[in-house]
């Protein structure tokens, strides 16, 4: 270990490594400096060496209790503490100095305080320097004034002497302050560039995940368009009814195709937008049907989009519906006319509204109706309830994604 850079390896911080290599630096030249500053004094001014002693002593008791504590925080604050009760004690009680150095020796206390201890300390021995300050001012100057004497050149030569290493302190104090801020500048600098890496390989594999989910949704998308081929292949030999039930769940795979189809084409892998997804729908369901009427749907919706586990229930809901008005309902009407409404009410219930103007049939009760049946399972599902006056239905739901 040299004398000037002590063993710092104790020490994982960087900062704790600098402050202790500070406070031992600074012991060491006060315990140098001091010494012959006294030596100075000592002929012209016992007091003033008297006083010039006192750093001595305690950078030498300050570098044992380095050495065997490894304890800087302490030192710091010995260090601006003495240092400011010896410089105020001398103005005050040191009449024939000039005391030119003492008010260095606030500055260089303040910048101890601050680097050492921390920016409350620093300010708050800002606040006791300042006061002690205006106290010799009001009290002690004056006297000062009156009882000073020409300097001898020994005199001038010792303040001259302190005046530099008070200067030295401080510019060393500064230097060390920007050495800190400098590591503190390149450690950000390194970190905003390490996050930098990591946001750029965040992004990529957040653009091949969104690529792997797109390709998901389109191959289920596809295998669900291969089973309705192979199930429009095999209504062929099918009788007529059977086909028509064939028909119908191909149609509700259909629905369900939609729905991957609608996610892989948006940027939101994550919900449907419920609009689009309707007016999709009901092209897919008037090209299966093939009705030759002209049937109107209006959609009026005022919600959000729906994420899978509400959009797969509600799309199966519309499409037994829609399904049901397009086969049955306008037998006897020139126009047909669906109105479907969408609206919320709160952040996770909404309602919705099918009605159409045609034909109202009964259900034979005797008969088991799939599509009814369907409709309320899908409904228990969204944790909703249904109540229908003719054509008209009307479901309170929630949404299951919120």
């Amino acid at each position: 270990m040299k004398l000037l850079t002590p063993d710092t390896s104790f020490f994982q911080n960087y900062f704790d490594k600098g402050k202790f290599v500070l406070a031992w630096r600074i012991s060491i030249v006060f315990v140098l400096i001091f010494l012959m500053v006294s030596v100075f004094y000592f002929q012209s001014s016992p007091m003033a060496a008297f006083f010039s002693f006192i750093p001595v002593l305690v950078g030498g008791g300050s570098l044992v209790y380095l050495h065997l504590t490894k304890n800087f925080k302490p030192l710091f604050w010995l260090y601006a503490s003495s240092g400011t009760i010896l410089s105020h004690v001398a103005m005050n009680m040191t009449m024939n100095m000039t005391h030119y150095v003492d008010f260095l020796w606030m500055v260089a206390c303040i910048f101890l305080a601050f680097i050492g201890i921390g920016k409350r300390i620093g300010l708050l021995f800002i606040g006791i320097n300042f006061t002690l300050t205006v106290f010799f001012f009001s009290f002690t100057l004056n006297t000062h004034i009156i009882n000073i004497q020409p300097r001898s050149n020994l005199i001038m030569v010792g303040e001259l002497l302190e005046i530099a290493f008070a200067l030295f302190i401080l510019g060393y104090l500064a230097y060390q302050y920007i050495v800190f801020q400098d590591y503190t500048y390149n450690q950000l600098k390194l970190a905003l560039q390490n996050q930098e890496k990591q946001t750029e390989l965040i992004q990529e594999k957040n653009e091949q995940n969104t690529l792997l989910i797109k390709e998901v949704h389109h191959r289920v998308k596809n295998n669900l368009q291969i089973i309705t081929s192979l199930l429009r292949l095999q209504k062929q030999d099918l009788k007529p009814e059977m086909a028509e039930k064939l028909d119908e769940a191909i149609d509700r795979i259909m629905a369900m195709a939609l729905i991957h189809r609608k996610l892989y084409q948006t940027s939101d892998l994550s919900s449907v937008n419920v609009d689009s997804y309707i007016h999709d729908l009901v092209e897919n369901i008037s090209k299966s049907i093939n009705v030759s009427k002209e049937i109107k749907v209006k959609v009026e919706t005022s919600i959000m989009p729906f994420g899978l586990k509400t959009i797969v229930p509600l799309g199966l809901i519309l499409n037994e519906l829609i399904s049901n008005s397009y086969k049955h309902a306008f037998t006897n009407s020139e126009i047909g006319v669906i109105t479907i409404q969408l609206t919320n009410t709160s952040s996770a219930d909404f309602v919705l509204k099918y009605s159409d103007n045609g034909i109202w049939k009964e259900s034979d009760p005797t008969k088991f109706n799939f599509g009814i049946d369907l409709i309320e399972t899908l409904t228990s599902q969204l944790d909703g309830k249904m109540t229908r006056e003719k054509s008209t239905y009307s479901f309170s739901l929630k949404n299951l994604d919120i």
